[in-house]
């Protein structure tokens, strides 16, 4: 087939990893494909065999960059055209239509529309009821988004389909846990580190992860660290953070690590790893901390987490914003190594529903069999 997948900004980020691994895989199985993106980030990998076109247009905005997605449908002909993302959704279906040969159109939402802070959400929610409808299938990367979507916007009832995004390191992932980490933390010997792989932001809620280390510290009879690998898009809270844990006593065991561009190596090194979002679409950490078999505590939070901790047998969930629970969900698992390790051990063997390979076909599938 000749597959189009469109987007917001080819930049290397989530969705963009998502899109680049998946067009990688359609490419290995004798697919031709094109990645259409509003704007393209110099420098970033895209992919072997793959085509792009860079629309110039708002990296943030979709509605610009319409006229430039016909041509490029018009000129490439695509059999079937995936839109990543809720705005690239939109603008796809506008995009489409009237065109002769229209292509199968698949839109893909990536995030729990209800709990997402939106901007104008009033104009958005009107646009999505309107036009989500007219795509042939409408997909979610969690169920709970697309239970979400149904309820919101009836109109797309009998057209959606829960598929996953790929384990996007899956042919790499034991090759980067093993590429020396140079923090002194990380060395075998030192005191158990509780870890997170997420940008300071207050949608990821760093600042009850780290009252709950408070919590750790105040019941463990030896110190637990935390590492905080991420972007300090909020430079207001990471100094808050910093602030939470001079006040709480553990300022000695806590480091803002920043970005580090292979997180794998340092989560391959701790003892837990933690994820306190308030929102998610489908954290793709949690993926690679249970390819690593490290033991995990997240936020039962919309949405991913309950799916792929299936119910908590692969992992402790808390409540969201829960600080007296997830500290104690730390606690039972330093104090029980032996249920940690099992819990590391079944999550490795549920991540080989998330290969590459598999969510590929999952979508092309969609086109297959309609």
């Amino acid at each position: 087939m000749k597959v189009m997948l469109f987007l917001h900004s080819l930049n290397g980020r989530g969705i963009a990893s998502v899109v680049t691994c998946v067009a990688e895989r359609a490419v290995a199985d004798g697919h031709q494909v094109m990645i259409v993106a509003n704007s393209v980030v110099e420098g970033v990998e895209q992919g072997t065999g793959i085509g792009v076109v860079d629309l110039r247009s708002s990296e943030r905005r979709t509605v610009p960059g319409i006229p430039g997605l016909r041509r490029a449908i018009r000129r490439y002909r695509p059999d079937v055209l995936y839109a990543h993302g809720n705005g690239p959704a939109r603008a796809a279906v506008l995009a489409t239509r009237g065109l002769t040969g229209r292509p199968y159109l698949v839109t893909v939402e990536h995030n729990h529309y209800s709990s997402y802070p939106w901007r104008l959400r009033p104009i958005r929610d009107v646009a999505n009821r309107l036009l989500l409808p007219r795509a042939d299938r409408v997909v979610g990367v969690a169920p709970e988004i697309v239970e979400d979507l149904e309820d919101l916007f009836p109109g797309v009832r009998g057209k959606t389909s829960t598929i996953p995004p790929p384990f996007t390191r899956w042919s790499r992932a034991v090759e980067l846990a093993q590429e020396d980490v140079p923090h002194p933390w990380f060395r075998e010997g030192e005191l158990p580190v509780v870890i997170s792989v997420a940008n300071i932001h207050a949608r990821k809620d760093p600042a009850t992860l780290v009252r709950a280390m408070v919590e750790v510290n105040e019941h463990s009879p030896t110190p637990v660290r935390l590492a905080l690998i991420g972007q300090p898009s909020d430079p207001e809270l990471a100094a808050r953070l910093t602030d939470i844990a001079r006040e709480g006593g553990i300022d000695a065991h806590v480091a803002l690590l920043g970005f580090q561009a292979n997180p794998l190596a340092y989560v391959a090194r701790s003892s837990i790893f933690a994820l306190t979002s308030r929102n998610e679409g489908m954290p793709i950490v949690l993926l690679e901390s249970m390819a690593l078999g490290i033991p995990i505590v997240s936020t039962d939070c919309p949405s991913g987490p309950r799916y792929l901790l299936q119910d908590g047998q692969y992992g402790e969930l808390a409540p969201v914003g829960d600080v007296d629970a997830i500290a104690a969900a730390i606690l039972r698992l330093l104090n029980d190594p032996e249920h940690a390790r099992r819990l590391g051990q079944q999550a490795t063997a549920r991540v080989e529903r998330f290969t590459p390979q598999r969510i590929t076909q999952d979508y092309l599938d969609l086109v297959e069999h309609p």
